[in-house]
């Protein structure tokens, strides 16, 4: 009777999993890219302004004129990529940690396509409970931000000047 091998377990991962893992690499490597691409931070529009001049990419924003629970995250990217710290947490305060959490799935994907063995498997672990925990400080963000949004009578103008209320009213 032969005893078990003390091998390491195959690592190895499937030609389709290497391919997912280059273009999940791929999208944050530019998405890297462009948040070091130099910006007048000054020129964005504030994250909870009521008017953004019809600038932002949200469709949520668009239509309702509310802010969406990741309202400001591109913008703290691209401050974060500039080093702009202040700015970033003005933008959105759990910006600069949404930044490194995409930069070690970008690093760690690459390596898994690259090497085409799983590759960092603790931060695996780390990543997929950051998940849940992210997910939470986010809602608990929102619901501040809101908060203070509503209180400050912004809010209502801006759902007074939104698409969706417009419509509504022709509707009725």
């Amino acid at each position: 009777m032969s005893e078990p091998s003390a091998a390491e377990p195959d690592r190895s991962v499937r030609l389709a999993d290497r391919i997912f893992h280059a273009v999940v690499a791929a999208a944050l490597a530019a998405a890297f890219a462009v948040s070091l691409w130099p910006v007048d931070l000054r020129g964005l529009p504030p994250t909870f302004g009521v008017r953004d001049e019809g600038r932002s990419i949200c469709l949520l924003r668009w239509v309702t004129g509310m802010p969406c629970p990741t309202c400001g995250v591109t913008r703290a990217f691209r401050a974060v990529g500039q080093g702009a710290m202040a700015e970033a947490l003005a933008f959105h305060p759990l910006g600069p940690v949404l930044y490194v959490v995409f930069v070690v799935v970008m690093v760690r994907s690459a390596g898994v396509a690259v090497r085409g063995r799983t590759w960092l498997d603790r931060t695996a672990r780390v990543l997929v409970w950051s998940i849940p925990v992210l997910a939470m400080a986010t809602l608990v963000t929102y619901a501040v931000r809101m908060g203070l949004f509503v209180s400050s009578g912004a809010a209502g103008e801006a759902w007074q000047a939104s698409p969706l209320r417009g419509l509504l009213s022709a509707l009725s």
